[in-house]
């Protein structure tokens, strides 16, 4: 599935699957892994939350590095910083890399 439908299923239904396609997350994720994203609000985000967003033109799920205020910094998982981006860019939260929860529902309500 492309990943231009995948921002549309999650706005109307809150969760769709993606799968991993490049190393830059790796050992988190490899490619290939089935990544299971839900609709989140970002007050919910914290750093080392792994998020599906838009940076520089590009949908891609990587790392939360940072907040300040209404801004997060967006990495990969080899310390690369991608950049700052909004609220708008950010399309949910993975909760499950290939059978492994990330972020249980529980620790989500809690935050």
């Amino acid at each position: 599935m492309s990943r231009k439908i995948a921002v549309g299923i999650l706005e109307k239904e809150g969760v769709v699957t993606l799968s991993c396609n490049g190393n830059s997350m790796r050992p988190l994720f490899k490619p290939g892994d089935s990544l299971h994203i839900k609709k989140v609000n970002t007050s919910k985000l914290r750093v080392g939350d792994a998020v599906f967003c838009k940076i520089k033109g590009n949908l891609q799920v990587h790392k939360v590095t940072a907040i300040d205020k209404n801004r997060w910094q967006i990495s990969n998982n080899h310390g690369f910083v991608n950049g700052w981006i909004g609220e708008s860019a950010i399309y949910g939260l993975c909760m499950i890399a290939e059978g492994k929860e990330l972020v249980t529902e529980a620790e989500l309500e809690a935050r």
